[in-house]
């Protein structure tokens, strides 16, 4: 009879996908001696869940980042700065885009699991609406810098007048443009098409105020010096944000105006 033992030094080794794995994987296991080891199981791993660990025989007493997701804190600290330069580099290829989506920033940081980028998600960078951003507006792209500078120079003098669809398109302000210089804070997009400066709306509380109270659209109209087409749409944003109220007979007041 031959008497003997078995030490196994990992029960869930992980996959061997790329050139040298194998011979990477051996050196890591001639170092193990087979006892349950937390840190050196995560920096081995770099990422692994709770469970998994839980099977090998180690106890998992630290914090999930994410879910059940369990990771080697300096392997975490690259990661969320990876994130940043890919947020970055995508939003220098993609300029008109409200962010990076989730899956791409998953793949490209061969993560398994879109909770882990949610969870790396750290100022300066923001998430909303499934897409990644920086929270400081970056610069528009040169064109459409250009074009809202031309809007702020033909309307200076009339702040409340929005540009026709017409000259938009002619200013190279399409959708995407538009909603790009919305999203960095260079114009104020009333409703589709209708869009004025962004300072517009504290400028407009200041006139109508000035108003004999209560004032009606009409009223309003001509102290704004501006059309039906933007006057409707910005009393009702004022109304949303409570600078004014809309009373029964369709009058509005400002709220809170000296007496």
């Amino acid at each position: 009879d031959v008497a003997g033992g078995v030490t196994v030094l990992d029960v869930d080794p992980p996959p061997l996908r790329r050139r040298g794995a194998a011979a990477a994987r051996a050196a890591v296991l001639a170092d193990l001696d087979g006892r349950p080891d937390l840190a050196g199981e995560l920096r081995r791993r770099a990422l692994a869940r709770a469970g998994t660990l839980t099977r090998m025989g180690v106890a998992a007493t630290v914090a999930p980042v994410a879910g059940d997701w369990l990771a080697d804190p300096e392997h975490w600290r690259r990661l969320g700065a990876r994130l940043v330069e890919e947020t970055t580099r995508y939003a220098r290829a993609h300029p008109l885009e409200p962010g990076v989506p989730v899956e791409v920033l998953r793949q490209r940081l061969e993560l398994p699991d879109r909770a882990l980028v949610e969870a790396l998600v750290r100022p300066p960078l923001t998430l909303r609406a499934g897409r990644v951003t920086a929270t400081a507006a970056d610069a528009l792209p040169e064109p459409v810098a250009r074009a809202v500078q031309r809007v702020r120079a033909e309307y200076a003098d009339h702040p409340f007048r929005a540009p026709e669809a017409d000259r938009l398109v002619t200013l190279g302000l399409g959708p995407r443009e538009i909603g790009a210089a919305v999203r960095a804070g260079a114009l104020l997009r009333l409703a589709e098409n209708v869009v004025l400066l962004p300072g517009a709306v504290d400028d407009a509380v200041r006139v109508l105020a000035g108003l004999p109270q209560p004032f009606t659209l009409s009223a309003a109209r001509q102290a704004l010096d501006t059309t039906r087409r933007v006057a409707v749409p910005l009393l009702e944003l004022l109304d949303r944000r409570g600078a004014t109220r809309r009373l029964p007979d369709d009058a509005r007041e400002v709220v809170g105006r000296p007496a």
